[in-house]
């Protein structure tokens, strides 16, 4: 799944040198546990916080930032791929692609 998330990253265009990325694939990694992506978006924050060293709001903030980046001049076909744009909030974002990813990985 993580390499997944990066090449998908990287894909829809967000930066690999900002917080956010790593966030994200830290995101997609721990979605894997079912209990985990059921619960709220404070404790999903709070997970990958504590596994970074740092805060939950900084994390949520840093994902936001690179959600807005792609969705501001992201690749448009890979944003269609992996996103939906209907709904911008972080929980959406992650969970839609981590849907995305986790299909084509059974498609393979």
């Amino acid at each position: 799944m993580k390499n997944k998330a990066i090449n998908a990253l990287i894909e829809i265009g967000i930066p690999a040198d900002i917080k956010g990325f790593e966030y994200i694939v830290d995101m997609m990694v721990m979605y894997q546990d079912e209990k985990l992506r059921h619960a709220g978006m404070a404790e999903k924050y709070k997970a990958v916080a504590e596994k970074r060293n740092t805060t939950a709001s900084k994390v949520e903030r840093a994902l936001r930032y690179a959600f807005s980046i792609a969705l501001a001049s992201g690749n448009q076909e890979a944003l269609m791929k992996y996103l939906s744009s209907a709904n911008t909030t972080n929980g959406s974002l992650l969970h839609v692609l981590y849907l995305r990813l986790e299909q084509e990985m059974e498609e393979e």
